[in-house]
């Protein structure tokens, strides 16, 4: 049976996840500026912060306050864990418990860090993002586009929102703000076992110069079978 979900869910990724599946090393990033598109209750700005790298994150849930904020969480975290347990999409070497205690290590230093720096995480949602052109060094965007996609199409929704119309117009706003690299993860199907997500290729294809694509494989563990790729977009470089 294949996981779908009735929204898009809102808990976030640790640092140190995101840093794996998006294979970034900070070091390569000092002096550079990061944004990460959707944020979400994760830690990725704050593990920045900490490498003395700038980062902002965007997210239309920002709008909410702290305590909405960690209740959504809370709740789109067990909805998640439930209908991944009712499907038959995992490992059964999983550790489904240790994976949603990094969720929760990821939304209390996102809740401290958004405290102490709430400059640093915006209301914003795409394909309509508040930035100039090339306002960004790098782009992250993780679990929206391909994972949200309709279910038809390897996806999670039933519904048509996150078509390949909304996925060639989120990726056109994502390449304008950024002025050297776009990282979107994953880039595999929803349905198990993963496949190269059939809007890749039609994505790719609308890319103009100067930007090039490579598919990048990741070890990033999301405890299924298969492919676990990451589309890399840069600007002025071949494949």
């Amino acid at each position: 049976m294949a996981m779908e979900l009735p929204r898009v869910v809102f808990f976030g990724r640790t640092g140190s996840d995101a840093f794996q599946f998006f294979d970034l090393d900070l070091a390569d990033w000092r002096g550079a500026r990061i944004l990460d598109c959707p944020g979400g209750p994760g830690s990725l700005v704050a593990t920045a912060r900490r490498h003395d790298v700038e980062a902002v994150a965007v997210d239309p849930l920002y709008a909410l306050p702290s305590p909405e904020i960690e209740l959504r969480c809370l709740e789109d975290l067990d909805l998640s864990l439930e209908r991944t347990a009712q499907s038959d999409a995992l490992r059964a070497d999983f550790d489904l418990a240790a994976y949603r205690r990094s969720k929760l290590i990821a939304l209390e230093e996102f809740l401290a860090d958004r405290l102490a720096h709430p400059e640093s995480y915006l209301t914003a949602s795409l394909p309509n993002l508040p930035f100039d052109d090339g306002s960004f060094d790098l782009v992250v965007c993780g679990h929206l586009l391909f994972s949200y996609a309709p279910l038809a199409d390897g996806g999670l929704f039933q519904q048509n929102c996150f078509d390949l119309g909304w996925h060639q117009a989120a990726l056109v706003e994502l390449l304008r703000v950024s002025r050297r690299q776009v990282r979107l993860y994953p880039a595999h199907t929803a349905s198990r076992p993963t496949r190269l997500h059939p809007y890749v290729e039609p994505l790719i294809a609308q890319l103009r110069e100067p930007w090039s694509s490579k598919l990048l494989n990741t070890e990033y563990d999301q405890g299924f079978e298969g492919i676990t790729p990451m589309l890399l977009l840069e600007r002025g470089r071949a494949d």
